[in-house]
């Protein structure tokens, strides 16, 4: 018993002829019949001759040992976890690069779910299993199911960010895709656009949906009525939904479809017939300002005076009031109802351009309007052009033979 009253079950034994007091237990911890077991098995030791104290010292660094090599291997496998979170395509991509890509990426969103769709079998690999001909394999079976080379090659570029990024962060020495060529592709496609057929069919076919979406609201309002149910609101004389203004706009204007699904009201001068592409919301990043002609400007007139209120998007979803996110099953009803092949909503932007250069336009101020990085980009619709061609081509004549076809 202890000058402050603490309480402890001792033994006493002799080791190498001194008396020696070994602390069994702390009282009332461990009680009397618990002590005096405890003393007789360690007495039987000190008389073999153990060091119960040297014995306890060297146990009680055993145990330290022993826990602190159980707290490294804990936090060698937090380390491992997290390693091996890193190290699989589909761990990195998700646990590093998509919040790096929000953050940075001004068009994470479709990279991300390039990605998550397209690469979905290969997220299980480790990143330097991620190979040329794992990737090469993958390109070859999407160009036998239809896709075109530059879409996959568009979406091997997404992949190969991912690798040159763990590159760059030290997870991989370096990308297994580093010099990986791409698929050769036409360098000047001809693009997409309406004929003068197509775009009379196309407008015809919006008129028809939007006589028959009130058609069919007025028919189940008939419905409610009888049944003595409030009506639905009717649809509006005009525009029954956005889908016909935005397809008039992006004809008009030549703008991307992210694009005018950013556009805001604050950046649409009805006064001036003027409109402006934020380089914030703009694939090149840079602002461009674009002029309403009279079919652009008279469709967002009548667009903005239906509303009641004052959205600050111009094509604000229907559902939700905020931005839209996508127009596919509408749009691709229209397409299929106008019997339109192989052409998609991106092509309204080509029938912009296509139209201007046919009309006339120069090709700089095609690429001013269009927001184009470089000239390369706009010269796709440099054939549209074959009287500009043959006038050059015709300065190669020499007057004499010029006379003598005469």
């Amino acid at each position: 018993v202890t000058p402050n009253g603490a309480k402890s079950f001792v033994i006493r034994y002799r080791n190498g002829g001194r008396n020696l007091d070994f602390t069994i237990g702390k009282f009332p911890t461990m009680t009397e019949p618990m002590a005096r077991r405890k003393a007789i098995k360690h007495r039987a030791q000190a008389t073999e001759g153990t060091d119960l104290l040297a014995a306890s010292k060297e146990n009680a660094a055993k145990a330290k040992a022993d826990r602190l090599a159980a707290k490294l291997a804990r936090k060698h496998e937090r380390e491992n976890a997290e390693r091996a979170k890193h190290e699989t395509l589909g761990g990195f991509i998700d646990h590093k690069y998509t919040p790096w890509a929000e953050a940075n990426l001004r068009g994470h969103a479709e990279q991300l779910r390039v990605l998550a769709v397209d690469f979905k079998a290969m997220h299980t690999l480790p990143l330097p299993s991620v190979t040329q001909w794992t990737v090469q394999k993958w390109a070859a079976e999407k160009r036998k199911s239809g896709l075109r080379a530059s879409s996959v090659n568009r979406r091997i570029t997404a992949l190969k960010s991912v690798l040159t990024k763990a590159t760059e962060w030290g997870v991989i020495e370096s990308s297994p895709l580093r010099g990986m060529k791409r698929i050769k592709t036409d360098d000047a496609p001809k693009p997409r656009f309406l004929s003068g057929d197509e775009e009379k069919q196309l407008r015809a076919t919006l008129e028809a949906r939007q006589a028959r979406q009130r058609l069919e609201r007025d028919q189940y309002n008939a419905w409610r009525a009888a049944r003595h149910l409030a009506p639905l609101q009717a649809l509006a004389d005009t525009y029954t939904d956005h889908i016909y203004p935005i397809v008039i706009v992006a004809m008009n204007t030549g703008m991307r479809r992210g694009e005018l699904f950013n556009l805001e009201w604050k950046d649409v001068d009805l006064s001036g017939r003027l409109l402006t592409v934020q380089g914030g919301g703009a694939k090149s990043g840079r602002t461009r300002h674009i002029p309403l002609n009279d079919d652009a400007f008279a469709t967002l007139v009548v667009w903005r005076n239906q509303s009641d209120d004052e959205p600050a998007r111009v094509f604000p979803s229907p559902v939700t009031g905020e931005r839209l996110d996508n127009v596919e099953s509408a749009w691709g009803n229209v397409i299929k109802d106008a019997g339109i092949k192989a052409f998609r909503f991106h092509d309204l932007r080509h029938t912009f351009a296509s139209n201007l250069v046919m009309r006339g336009a120069d090709l700089t101020t095609v690429r001013e309007l269009l927001g184009h990085a470089d000239i390369e980009t706009t010269m796709r619709y440099a054939h549209l052009t074959p009287e500009h061609k043959a006038a050059t081509v015709a300065l190669l004549c020499k007057p004499t033979a010029i006379a003598a076809v005469k």
